[in-house]
């Protein structure tokens, strides 16, 4: 037996006790290198799911369309991972962790590489659903894995640290494309991406373990989680009884308790919703035509993919700083001061027309910008971890991902009609008027994260 203490309480007492058993462990070098190996897939999230943005200019050129006639293939893979991040935690939480990433990883390699085949916008709209759906699958996944091999001390820099690689994505995504597409064509770039997915995929099916936690809800799997603990630092005699705190075994049925919406609880969800809405619609306007908007102020397709790498390099910095911030003075003046600081970025770049900026500072603006919108959707999940108890937190955080998702597929249907009404003048204004609306929701919400009181070792 693993945890004697546990056995009343059946698999999920095991995994409470295992998970007891990593909280008080420091934090291993094996346990860094986990984390790694699983923020690979959402790099690769980063990247393949803004390499439409890339390479829109070519793609409407070479098929002589509107900008509208391809809305719906940039809105059907948000489609796509609104209904990816649903099932997705369902099977990892039926099937495994791993199991289900492995699956996704593999769903969008395949439909991303065959994105270079498309011949028209619906063959390309039906492709990104399915890698849409591929990749919104990862997600519930590596955050449960990242969670679940790292101690609680160090778990919201945990998950910082995975969201954040899809920015860094983005970043890798548009130096690749500002080289690739003017030498080999905007094809390459979608083959290319889906067979660097597909080798990462082999090297996640070989080196990752499945999730410790997942593996102690069952008494036939001891020898597995004495391994991989052995392999975390944790010695054979660590793994023999520990008592459970009092009433942790009911903090882990397996059913809700309570309800998000309860009277406690429904002002912060609602208000985190209405966040993570307008947050991810003002990220992925920028993924889906920054690039454009850049092309057709007179830049070049090498200008236009850097603007969206400074976006993104800015979006990695200002996350992981916020990530920091959070701990030292609380996620309340962290993140409303990072969605004013947005609110200013956007203004002036919509008072500065791209044509009378020079590269630097065109660059520098929109780091900026991109910067405090990114750190404050990436710091969103560490809001929602702190607003909901144990017993309803993957639900509350999923379903506000999920709320997300919806307003990152508006940006796409209506982001060509913000874009006809000023050009880019009237997509960095509504940029703007949108994270006045994150910032009042920040403000509002009352179970904000609290400063961090004590250290602990890594």
């Amino acid at each position: 037996m693993i945890l004697s203490g546990a056995d009343q309480a059946g698999g999920d007492g095991r995994a409470t006790n295992v998970s007891t058993l990593i909280d008080r462990a420091p934090w291993s070098p094996y346990q860094k290198l986990l984390l790694c190996l699983v923020s690979l897939a959402i790099l690769l999230d980063g990247f393949d799911n803004q390499a439409l943005g890339f390479a829109l200019p070519d793609i409407l050129r070479d098929w002589k369309l509107a900008k509208a006639d391809l809305s719906l293939a940039l809105a059907a893979a948000q489609l796509g991972m609104f209904f990816g991040a649903i099932g997705g935690g369902l099977i990892g939480d039926r099937l495994g962790r791993k199991s289900a990433l492995v699956g996704s990883v593999l769903l969008f390699g395949i439909a991303t590489a065959m994105i270079g085949l498309a011949n028209g916008p619906d063959v390309l709209a039906v492709l990104r659903l399915c890698a849409g759906i591929g990749l919104g699958a990862a997600f519930p996944n590596v955050a449960a894995l990242a969670a679940e091999f790292t101690p609680a001390r160090r778990r919201s820099l945990a998950v910082v640290i995975t969201i954040v690689c899809v920015p860094l994505g983005g970043v890798i995504g548009g130096t690749a494309a500002s080289f690739i597409m003017p030498l080999l064509g905007w094809r390459s770039l979608f083959v290319g991406a889906g067979l660097v997915t597909l080798a990462i995929c082999g090297i996640i099916v070989l080196a990752l373990p499945e999730s410790v936690r997942f593996l102690a809800r069952s008494p036939h799997n001891i020898g597995r989680v004495s391994a991989i603990l052995r392999r975390m630092g944790i010695s054979p005699s660590d793994i023999l009884p520990l008592p459970m705190s009092k009433g942790t075994a009911s903090a882990e049925m397996p059913h809700f308790q309570g309800s998000i919406l309860a009277a406690g609880l429904r002002r912060d969800t609602i208000l985190l919703w209405t966040a993570f809405f307008f947050s991810l619609m003002s990220v992925y306007a920028a993924f889906n035509w920054l690039p454009t908007l850049l092309a057709e102020d007179g830049h070049d397709i090498v200008v236009a993919s850097r603007g969206l790498v400074a976006f993104n390099l800015g979006g990695v910095v200002a996350a992981l700083c916020g990530g920091w911030a959070i701990s030292r003075f609380g996620s309340r003046a962290t993140m409303v001061t990072m969605a004013f600081a947005a609110i200013l970025s956007a203004i002036a770049l919509a008072f500065l027309p791209t044509t009378t900026l020079s590269l630097p500072m065109l660059f520098a603006l929109l780091a900026l910008e991109g910067g405090f919108i990114n750190g404050v959707q990436t710091t969103l999940y560490a809001l929602g971890s702190a607003i909901y108890p144990t017993s309803l937190r993957a639900f509350g955080v999923g379903a506000a991902t999920g709320i997300g998702r919806a307003g990152a597929i508006a940006s796409s249907l209506l982001g060509a009609l913000v874009i006809g009404w000023g050009a880019a003048a009237g997509f960095h204004w509504s940029i703007a008027l949108v994270m006045c609306v994150v910032a009042i929701a920040l403000l509002g919400i009352r179970n904000h994260a609290r400063p961090a009181v004590a250290t602990h070792s890594y």
